[in-house]
């Protein structure tokens, strides 16, 4: 019971969060905002988490996730009140940049706690499998969220669809709030071990290549997740048809997440994280091959495919290779990367995908998670499951 509530919550939150980051886009380029005005949106979202996500990962660590759970709710909250109640012709781009960095830092705060709880709990032999349906609840916030984001942006504006997600971050509040008594809670004013620092989980040789394989991973979801709003938007397709498209990677992620009830069985983390990079390089190379809804929706579909299946593995590889008492620091760590990708890599898109072109975005992207795909062959963890 306590884990579909937790499920639930994370699924609540994360729904807020895709939500605003699709909103956002499209709010921003409706007033006739820049791409690179888009990027800085976006990558406010990442920027306070990519500061303070390993910090927050020991404060996890010390006082457990009943108190860090409900703080990040409720910046979730303030983050999505703000564009709702300021519109674009009054406050301009302010209520964005501030929501932005407010939700992106409750999610982050949620999402950690969340994932510490759920393997804490899991079964070691089953932990892949466990972290799958979370993995799963999270895909379907990723697809309804963009796809009723959009229906809402073309029948009743932009503000009403943050309207929605005050509401969806109120839902949130009030389950977490019923569940306080079942989430762990520590004193923390014991004395932490030393903390470790950022390179001895690099000279720790398999943390070092799921760090990598999370850099890798993280950046190809925040190119679809930037670029696929902008490249709709440039072919000319509607706030609900880039909501489809979107959805549809999200669709795939739930299909694959599903698969991994059976697949954990019968391959190893790393071979399904070998397959990840791979798909995702053949994804994006047929991407700028298409301008119209369904063949965009088909790439995006393999794409989630590809990537749906490498969060459930790597956070399972993170519980059973990480130092006792510190997931939660490993967890920040791991939250790092992927949030300094977020901050980075929507200003590159931003000012350089009017000089190059969507499409030489997409292509750089397969070679490089192509090139990682062939660096997981070489690391031999292919080993069959005891």
């Amino acid at each position: 019971m306590i884990l579909l509530r937790l499920i639930l919550i994370a699924v609540l939150t994360h729904m807020a969060f895709v939500s605003a980051r699709m909103t956002a886009s499209l709010y921003a380029l409706a007033n006739d905002a820049s791409t690179f005005t888009v990027g800085v949106i976006l990558a406010l979202f990442s920027l306070v988490p990519m500061l303070i996500s390993v910090r927050a990962g020991r404060w996890i660590d010390a006082v457990g996730p009943r108190r860090p759970t409900l703080i990040g709710t409720l910046l979730i909250l303030g983050g999505v009140l703000l564009p709702a109640m300021f519109s674009y012709a009054a406050a301009d781009l302010a209520p964005l940049l501030v929501g932005a960095s407010l939700i992106g830092t409750g999610t982050t705060i949620n999402l950690l706690s969340i994932q510490q709880v759920i393997g804490e709990r899991a079964d070691p032999a089953r932990r892949a499998a466990t972290f799958s349906w979370f993995a799963l609840g999270v895909s379907v916030s990723g697809f309804t969220g963009p796809v009723l984001s959009g229906l809402i942006i073309d029948n009743f504006g932009h503000r009403a669809s943050f309207g929605a997600q005050v509401l969806v971050a109120l839902l949130a509040l009030g389950l977490l709030w019923s569940s306080r008594g079942l989430m762990p809670s520590r004193h923390g004013n014991m004395k932490p071990p030393r903390p470790f620092q950022p390179m001895e989980f690099f000279r720790h040789t398999e943390l070092r290549h799921i760090l990598i394989a999370t850099a890798l991973i993280s950046m190809s979801w925040d190119l679809q997740s930037f670029v696929i709003p902008v490249h709709g938007n440039a072919v000319g397709l509607s706030a609900s048809e880039i909501g489809f498209v979107l959805g549809s990677f999200a669709l795939a992620t739930f299909v694959i997440r599903l698969a991994m009830q059976w697949l954990s069985r019968h391959v190893t983390e790393w071979q399904v994280l070998t397959y990840t990079m791979f798909c995702a390089a053949l994804a994006f190379t047929l991407f700028p091959i298409y301008s119209s809804l369904t063949p965009l929706m088909a790439a995006a579909f393999l794409l989630g495919l590809g990537l749906g299946a490498a969060q459930p593995n790597i956070m399972s590889l993170v519980h059973s290779r990480s130092p006792e008492g510190r997931v939660g620091e490993v967890l920040g760590a791991r939250a790092t990367i992927i949030h300094s990708s977020q901050v980075v890599l929507p200003l590159v898109f931003g000012a350089f995908g009017s000089v190059l072109g969507a499409a030489a975005m997409f292509w750089m992207m397969a070679f490089l998670v192509g090139s990682g795909g062939v660096g997981a062959l070489f690391w031999r963890k292919h080993k069959v499951n005891p």
